[in-house]
């Protein structure tokens, strides 16, 4: 069901099962299963169900250190979250490239790799993708080979593609269900702790017309992103949550690389080069080749582990040829170029994007500022910078590039040396980490803050570590994993009143 915050009494206090802040993928997600548990849920998230451009003034924030854009233009308050704004085009539709961590990625979580496999394969049917396989073999043909790379550090993987879509037909669902009440407009501005600092007693929320009123439930997950969650407890700390050093640490980017290209020496290279455009697998799953990195290599090389993808560059064409090019229903240089009726004539060389992992670092924080939101809240500071030692990791990957592009026969790769790689991939992770006890992070392996009874987090702010993927796979993973522990039984903890 939905509400709209400004049309509720002011100061009314609404009960639930669970109170989910944000309803971003993660908070959907956990909604949706927490609704077919039979729970009730009270899901508050602070845009409306379509774009508004109103709520993304509450996204303001400062950022010192490194040249990132900033908190406004990488977060969006809707429902759906950043998925509704993805911009991953094929054939005119909007997509999220979808891929899990690598096992190595999860060296410093909790669990393992195989722990949360049975949780990626239900997040891959939430998405509405394919089977959970990420291996460029499985997804190649005879007409779509894998580069050959040979033994090497550098390896064939694939992406999956799911819809931005999806999640207005989610949207749809969770109006649909009695047990899920949706309140648009709804902002959380604060927790109430009990006087032991140990539970959640109310979460305070703000309408977009200034109107208050309180969320009352047995459990809070807080689901509004990595600068959003941290945001809430830090607010916490000053009204009874115990202080932890690692509340908004460790914040995590994908940095993107752009400066290498890639002239192949043969001419057909292009033609051959099909695997790793977006296109539909036999089964109907929208896939892209990509290449990704053997263990060893991020061990023993000392580079961040990194996705490699591929964007032809279009020869130079002038008058009727270039004319003659897009009436033939020649594909343009983004995804679906495989397409192009003569690959060999329209391209000359690859584009290579990098997408890099960056390690968590404890000086790149958010903490709170000095300005106050419209809302009366204090507003985010990020602290963010990309170290000389990460740009050398950097350094040593592309020469990695180099040596196996040449070796393999497959082309030259010319590389824009000492360039700093674009911080904007908007993939917050890591203020809230998960670890085993309270002195490594903020919540335990069930994503419970440490310390308190009844308050989780879900989404990217609980990894540990990020790996160079795309995160929306992982978040769904998670969020599914934590509505069954909250589906039990018997409820881990008593219902307030």
């Amino acid at each position: 069901m939905l509400h709209d915050a400004a049309s509720l009494p002011n100061n009314v206090l609404v009960e639930a099962d669970t109170c989910i802040i944000g309803a971003g993928p993660a908070g959907v997600a956990l909604a949706l299963a927490l609704s077919a548990a039979g729970r009730q849920v009270a899901l508050l998230e602070s845009g409306g169900i379509g774009p508004e451009d109103e709520p993304q003034a509450l996204n303001e924030g400062m950022v010192v250190g490194g040249p990132y854009t900033g908190l406004r233009q990488t977060r969006w308050r809707q429902v759906g979250g950043a998925a509704a704004v993805w911009n991953t085009w094929v054939a005119g539709l909007a997509y999220g490239r979808m891929v899990p961590l690598d096992a190595w990625d999860f060296s410093g979580w909790p669990f393992a790799l195989t722990h949360l496999v049975p949780w990626y394969e239900r997040a891959q049917r939430f998405l509405g993708i394919g089977r959970f396989e990420y291996d460029g073999g499985a997804w190649s043909s005879a007409s779509r080979p894998m580069l050959p790379l040979g033994a090497g550090p550098v390896v064939t993987r694939i992406y999956q593609f799911g819809r931005s879509g999806l999640f207005a037909e989610l949207a749809d669902r969770m109006r649909a269900a009695p047990t899920i009440h949706l309140y648009q407009h709804a902002t959380a501005v604060g927790l109430t702790l009990d006087g032991s600092g140990a539970r959640v007693r109310e979460v305070s929320v703000a309408g977009s017309d200034r109107s208050r009123f309180k969320v009352r439930a047995s459990s809070v997950v807080l689901a509004g992103g990595a600068v959003e969650n941290a945001r809430l407890l830090l607010l916490a700390q000053e009204t009874g949550l115990a202080p932890s050093p690692f509340i908004g640490s460790c914040f995590m980017e994908h940095p993107r690389d752009y400066s290498a290209v890639l002239e192949p020496d043969s001419a057909d290279f292009a033609a051959r080069m099909g695997l790793y455009d977006a296109h539909a697998a036999i089964d109907g799953t929208l896939v892209c080749g990509r290449l990704g990195l053997a263990r060893e290599a991020v061990r023993e090389e000392g580079i961040p582990n990194a996705s490699v993808s591929f964007f032809p560059r279009e020869r130079p064409r002038r008058g009727l040829s270039r004319l003659r090019g897009w009436l033939g229903g020649r594909a343009p240089t983004g995804y679906g170029w495989s397409t192009d009726r003569d690959p060999a004539h329209t391209f000359d060389a690859f584009r290579i994007v990098l997408n890099l992992e960056q390690a968590p670092r404890r000086e790149n924080r958010v903490r709170l500022g000095p300005d106050r939101d419209a809302l009366g809240v204090p507003g985010a500071v990020l602290e963010w910078s990309w170290t000389a030692g990460e740009q050398q990791g950097l350094e040593r990957l592309r020469q990695l590039l180099v040596e196996t592009f040449s070796r393999s026969g497959i082309g030259r790769l010319r590389i824009v040396s000492g360039s700093l790689p674009d911080p904007n991939a908007h993939h917050h992770a890591g203020t809230t980490r998960m670890s085993a006890g309270p002195g490594e992070g903020v919540v335990d392996r069930e994503c419970r803050v440490h310390g308190t009874e009844n308050l989780f987090v879900a989404g990217g702010s609980v990894f540990p570590s990020a790996g160079f993927a795309n995160p929306t796979l992982t978040i769904v993973a998670l969020a599914l994993r934590l509505a069954a522990h909250l589906s039990e039984p018997s409820p881990p903890y008593p219902r307030t009143v």
